[in-house]
C-alpha cells in the first residue's frame, strides 16, 4: 500500500473510531512524513500532509508545508485550499480567501483531499 492510501485508512480509522482519533491521525501524519524523506518534492505527498495537520489543528506547520508544495510548483486545487484552512485557522481571512479563490480556478487532483473546513465557525 503506498503511503497516501495509508494515510487515508488511518483517516478513515480516525472517522470511525473518535476513541483513538488523535492516535489514528498521528498515524496519518507519520506515514507520509515517513514516505517524504524518500520523496521530498512530491507535492502530491506534501499537500495530503497540509491537509492531515490542518486536521490536527497544527497550522503554522501546515502552512510551512503547503507553501512548500507551492514552491516547488504544485497546481492542485487542494493544496491552495488547504492553504487557505490553515491561515483561517491563524486568523488570516484575507489571506485564507485568497487561497480559496486560487483553489477555485484550478483542477483537484485524485490523489489529495481537503482539510475539514467549517466556515460558520470561523
Amino acid at each position: 500500500m503506498d503511503a497516501i492510501a495509508a494515510s487515508r485508512a488511518h483517516i478513515q480509522l480516525a472517522e470511525t473510531d473518535a476513541g483513538q482519533w488523535e492516535a489514528h491521525m498521528a498515524a496519518a501524519e507519520a506515514v507520509l512524513r515517513s514516505a517524504l524523506q524518500a520523496a521530498r518534492q512530491d507535492t502530491a505527498l506534501i499537500t495530503c500532509l497540509g491537509a492531515v495537520l490542518c486536521d490536527q489543528g497544527k497550522y503554522r506547520d501546515a502552512v510551512n508545508v503547503l507553501e512548500t508544495a507551492l514552491k516547488l510548483g504544485s497546481t492542485d486545487s487542494h493544496t491552495h485550499y488547504n492553504l487557505g484552512v490553515a491561515l483561517a485557522g491563524l486568523a488570516k481571512p484575507r489571506k485564507a480567501m485568497a487561497q480559496f479563490g486560487k483553489a477555485q480556478g484550478l483542477a483537484a487532483s485524485s490523489l489529495t483531499w481537503t482539510a475539514y473546513f467549517d466556515p460558520q465557525a470561523q
